[in-house]
Order: structure tokens, then C-alpha cells, then sequence
């Protein structure tokens, strides 16, 4: 299975900032182990540096950063991505719109995020991690 992890997954599995937060967790760990390919989009990793930046200091999200990297597979961004983020009419925020081109650039099963009326009802279906993870029994 591939996913792609939407910002606020990687910034709940971190901060634990509330019960359903491990849920969070418990997605980037299934892919840390290999159980699902998981896959980001390049501009995730420089949102969450900086809405990362009240808690944590430069170092420390910096190395954040770095294990994200080593654990999910940075996808490939280029102007055919922009193009069809740019395209998307069913998608009003622009940065939900390069998030849902990542995904279906990489083919990916399901965008797993905690907004998902953000992404609209297109082929990538998005789902919350405990939805992803009933799916996975």
C-alpha cells in the first residue's frame, strides 16, 4: 500500500498534542517498519520546520527533519505537478492541491491527513490514520 502523509501526521506523531495524535504515530511507525510505503511532499517538510518553531529550536527540528527523510520517500516535485495542482478545480488551497498531485503522481492508495474535506472526493481517496488503520486491520 502507498500513502502519502500529510503535514499534520508527522507534526501530531511528534507533538502528541491530543489522544487521537498516536494514531498519528502509529501510521508513521507502519511505515518506519515497511507495512505501507509512505511517501511526503517536499514543501511538508518546510511547513513543519516552521510551524515547528514556537516549540523546538533550529537544531532540533532540523534533526525532526532528518528522520522523516530516512523514514518516508520524498516525492518528486516538478512543474507537471504544479501544473496539475494549478488545474484542480475540485481543490481550493493551493497547498492541498500540491499535496493531492504528489499523491497521484506516486499512484498513492490513500492521502492520510486529519482534514479530509480538504481534498475533495478524486481518485486518492483521503483518510484520517485511525480510518487507515481499520483498513489495515
Amino acid at each position: 500500500m502507498v500513502i502519502l502523509i500529510d503535514t499534520n501526521i508527522m507534526i501530531d506523531s511528534i507533538t502528541i498534542r491530543d489522544e487521537e495524535s498516536h494514531f498519528s504515530a502509529d501510521v508513521i511507525t507502519l511505515c518506519a517498519e515497511g507495512k505501507v510505503s509512505g511517501f511526503v511532499a517536499p514543501h511538508s517538510l518546510s511547513n513543519m520546520y516552521y510551524i515547528l518553531r514556537k516549540q523546538y529550536a533550529d537544531r532540533e527540528r532540523r534533526m525532526i527533519i532528518e528522520r522523516f527523510t530516512r523514514l518516508l520517500t520524498i516525492v518528486i516535485t516538478d512543474s507537471n505537478i504544479i501544473d496539475a495542482a494549478l488545474a484542480n478545480d475540485d481543490i481550493t488551497d493551493f497547498e492541498d492541491a500540491i499535496q493531492y498531485a504528489c499523491a497521484e503522481s506516486i499512484d498513492a492508495d490513500y492521502i492520510v491527513t486529519r482534514n479530509i474535506q480538504d481534498f475533495g472526493n478524486g481518485p486518492v481517496k483521503a483518510v484520517t490514520p485511525e480510518e487507515l488503520l481499520e483498513l489495515l486491520g
